[in-house]
């Protein structure tokens, strides 16, 4: 597929620089880089509303391609970060698909009975997890995809009424623990489980509770294992937990008019001195890690930002907005 160049444009308020990627049609849903170990080039991958996942150029943000299949809203894409050569996609048409990143194709479809919101690889590539409305987390494996999934409820009973705890945001901790995945719901816990344990046995290892309000749940969550930090965004908060046992380790109230109601984002730089986030307002912020200072702004969206990440270099960082627009900012001191 020929390659699209987007407009670069300069924010006079901060001097820095950013580039407009306009390949999408509908809100951001998520982003995310994944790096290549050999030759350090980068994918910046995206989903959206428009039922489009797409990946670009991570340098650039030039368009490499889209999958297209989806008959809902893809509320999560990702590609694996051992090969990247598979992709894989979570949406609102109640199926998650497995792809082939290089060319676009189908390879499976995997049914659920609701919505599935998040998805994720394993560290080696070999499974994947979904998590889905119906209150369920499945893990498949990508060599035989047809294969009966393990399905794990991690929608209790007891949260089975007005504040229901299904998961909306997961990750697996990676190389150091892979059979562990941590799981951010929808009534504000992260939950961390143990997939040694047999199908019928298995609970959460441990749990934190990150907001008093049950109705709040969990926006973003980032894993740092360099740092052995998860990165947590919900409500008005930025909290940073140990990965290992789910402690709080610091957390920080926003600006005035910056939230995570509905979406949002937030992401550790990668020498762990700095974060970024963006929210209900227009505005990207990045803010010291020591004192939750913010440090710059940078203005340009013109709807609230859904999701953000650093790239692995640290220099540039990404957010994708409820216009339908990723921008890509230079953070280069």
């Amino acid at each position: 597929m020929a390659a699209r160049t987007w407009k670069v444009e300069s924010d006079g308020s901060t001097g820095v620089g950013q580039i407009v990627s306009r390949g999408h049609t509908r809100p951001l849903t998520e982003i995310s880089f994944v790096q290549d170990p050999d030759t350090r080039n980068t994918l910046l991958v995206s989903s959206a509303h428009d039922k489009l996942p797409t990946i670009r150029n991570g340098e650039t943000g030039d368009w490499i391609g889209h999958f297209e299949g989806h008959k809902g809203a893809v509320w999560s894409c990702k590609v694996d970060s051992a090969t990247r050569t598979l992709a894989a996609t979570a949406s609102g048409d109640f199926s998650a698909k497995l792809w082939c990143s290089t060319t676009g194709k189908e390879l499976y479809e995997f049914k659920h009975k609701h919505v599935v919101k998040t998805i994720e690889f394993s560290h080696d590539t070999k499974q994947i997890a979904t998590g889905c409305q119906d209150g369920l987390m499945r893990i498949y494996d990508t060599c035989t995809p047809e294969k009966e999934p393990i399905e794990l409820k991690v929608n209790t009973d007891a949260d089975n009424g007005s504040y229901p705890s299904t998961p909306v945001k997961l990750l697996w901790v990676g190389e150091n623990e892979p059979n562990s995945i941590i799981i951010g719901k929808r009534n504000g816990h992260v939950e961390k489980w143990d997939l040694r344990q047999s199908t019928d046995k298995a609970a959460a290892s441990m749990s934190a509770s990150l907001c008093n309000d049950k109705s709040i749940a969990i926006c973003d969550i980032e894993n740092n294992s360099n740092h052995n930090q998860l990165t947590v965004a919900i409500d008005k908060k930025i909290i940073f937990l140990n990965t290992n046992d789910l402690s709080i380790k610091k957390e920080y109230d926003m600006p005035k008019g910056m939230s995570f109601a509905n979406e949002g984002g937030v992401s550790l730089h990668p020498d762990g001195s700095k974060f970024i986030a963006g929210g209900s307002d227009l505005w990207l912020r990045e803010f010291d890690c020591n004192n939750g200072e913010v440090l710059r702004t940078f203005k340009g969206h013109h709807g609230p930002i859904r999701c953000v990440r650093y790239h692995p270099s640290g220099n540039m960082g990404a957010s994708g907005s409820e216009d339908a627009t990723i921008r890509l900012w230079t953070l280069k001191d």
